[in-house]
């Protein structure tokens, strides 16, 4: 599994799925956490179904990726025993 790194800019509300720092982006993006591809494009269909097009806080974002974490985490965890 390939981890990637999730940034957001609140202010845009932009989020980026990168290997790229966020040093070098040209945008100042907020460090979210790591997650694979699939898990990143879970946390995009939830965000969606969750505020659609209102705005979005780096608070909310990250209590959401952190609740998508602990599911998937736990569900890996399962599998494996």
């Amino acid at each position: 599994m390939k981890y990637r790194t999730v940034y957001f800019d609140a202010e845009n509300q932009k989020i980026r799925y990168t290997q790229t720092s966020s040093e070098n982006l040209a945008v100042s993006y907020e460090y979210v956490g790591k997650s694979t591809r699939v898990e990143f494009d879970l946390l995009i269909e939830l965000l969606w179904y969750k505020f659609q097009d209102g705005e979005i806080s780096l608070e909310q974002l990250k209590k959401v990726f952190n609740e998508l974490r602990s599911f998937c985490d736990s569900i890996k965890y399962n599998l494996i025993l």
